[in-house]
């Protein structure tokens, strides 16, 4: 869940349903990393 909710703080912001908000770069490696290894259930 949290790699769809991680993806979703900066689409929401593109579409305009949200605030952009700041992802540091750890947590962006993280999110590419989970989702190499297959957790893409909950993607958009």
């Amino acid at each position: 869940m949290l790699v769809g909710d991680t993806q979703r703080i900066e689409v929401y912001a593109e579409r305009g349903f949200a605030i952009p908000q700041e992802m540091p770069d750890e947590v962006r490696a993280a999110f590419e990393r989970l989702v190499a290894a297959g957790y893409t259930s909950r993607l958009i």
